[in-house]
């Protein structure tokens, strides 16, 4: 599985937020650092599918994001560095609630 992002630019008027991002990624965990307006929460955006690029491809096992519509993001996990979660809720049922939020079914979690 690999996700590719091909010169991947993202525009609002004469300033350009992200700009020919070129890399891919394999299945692992990947961080992404810099400073204030560096263009990061952009860039998540546009490989989550909120923002269109203004130019570039962004692609999942060779296919574009449009052309495999649900499966593309069934395949991907994103934590950003400030999240809204229930402070009421443990770790575990924290992470129960994710899961189902992602697998829109609990009976997967069954004697957890």
């Amino acid at each position: 599985m690999e996700l590719q992002l091909q010169n991947l630019t993202k525009q609002y008027g004469t300033k350009c937020a992200v700009n020919q991002v070129n890399v891919s990624f394999v299945p692992g965990v990947y961080g992404l650092l810099g400073a204030n307006g560096a263009g990061k929460t952009t860039l998540m955006r546009m490989i989550c599918g909120v923002l269109k690029p203004t130019s570039g491809n962004i692609r999942f096992r060779g296919k574009g994001m449009d052309e495999l519509g649900e499966q593309y993001y069934s395949h991907l996990g994103y934590m950003p560095q400030d999240f809204g979660f229930y402070p009421e809720f443990t770790a575990r049922e924290f992470m129960l609630y994710m899961a189902a939020v992602k697998l829109k079914k609990l009976e997967d979690f069954k004697g957890w």
